[in-house]
């Protein structure tokens, strides 16, 4: 009704898909995890990134997931924000 998925305002859109993975990873609907893999991928800010990797990171499910979008959105990150979520996801060079 909102349409909140589709929200440009990052502060709205992070504090929306944070309360959909509240629940898990498992059941996520597909709209949303494919608009949580574009944020993840076009906001590098440490503070709307890192709890979305942590709610990912709950489960195995969303840990898998949370460790694939990192691989390719890992190189967009600065330095700090990939130090903290390097740590949180168990990254590794070379991986």
């Amino acid at each position: 009704a909102f349409a909140l998925t589709a929200s440009g305002n990052a502060e709205i859109l992070a504090a929306w898909l944070e309360r959909n993975l509240a629940g898990g990873y498992a059941g996520l609907p597909a709209a949303i995890d494919a608009r949580l893999d574009a944020f993840l991928h076009e906001v590098g800010r440490r503070k709307f990134v890192k709890p979305l990797f942590t709610a990912l990171a709950r489960t195995p499910e969303g840990k898998s997931r949370a460790q694939a979008i990192y691989a390719t959105a890992r190189p967009r990150y600065h330095s700090v924000t990939r130090g903290t979520n390097d740590a949180l996801l168990g990254w590794t060079e070379g991986r």
